[in-house]
């Protein structure tokens, strides 16, 4: 369902660069209603994986720019390019999945109940707040650099590696409050 959504989003000028946005909010909504995770975990969760594979296909990106003489309009128009580009982040993202696996560097603090009381102060609101932040700065490049592929791709990726070490930090406080 989310692979058509992506590709509908993408056949239609008007919402190609609306269609992050798009099914960012349907994965919240699904973890949300068929997973039964509460919105405010269904948001941090996504956000996590949403931030994590923008830097991966950023810095992937543009590294192929910098390293095979790449330029990041060849990879949008040539199909090939572009999937082995795609193909390259997910075995990357693969990677990084397996390592937090690994390593036990998930989040714990999801609950298991829908019925759970959430307070939206301390580093519930922080996180809440970094998230807003990190989305609207998004859009707003997406909005001015709707034009300027290259331009966009490096800022958007500069946004969410600047915003995921914050990120995460306050995130594993959130883990450790929890805990305790």
């Amino acid at each position: 369902m989310m692979s058509q959504v992506s590709y509908f989003t993408r056949l239609n000028p008007e919402t190609v660069n609306l269609s992050t946005y798009i099914q960012f909010f349907l994965y919240v909504i699904i973890l949300w209603i068929l997973f039964r995770v509460p919105i405010f975990y269904s948001i941090i969760m996504n956000f996590a994986g949403l931030s994590l594979l923008i830097v991966v296909q950023g810095v992937t990106i543009l590294a192929l720019g910098r390293y095979n003489s790449i330029s990041v309009e060849t990879i949008k128009d040539d199909e090939a390019i572009s999937v082995s580009a795609q193909l390259l982040t997910f075995i990357l993202m693969f990677v990084v999945a397996r390592i937090i696996k690994r390593f036990n560097w998930g989040f714990d603090f999801v609950p298991t109940s829908r019925r759970h009381d959430l307070e939206f102060k301390g580093t519930n609101a922080t996180l809440i707040a970094v998230i807003i932040s990190a989305i609207v700065a998004f859009m707003v490049l997406a909005y001015v650099f709707r034009n300027e592929f290259e331009d966009y791709v490096v800022y958007a990726s500069l946004v969410f590696i600047l915003t995921l070490p914050p990120f995460l930090y306050i995130a594993l406080r959130k883990d450790n409050e929890d805990a305790a």
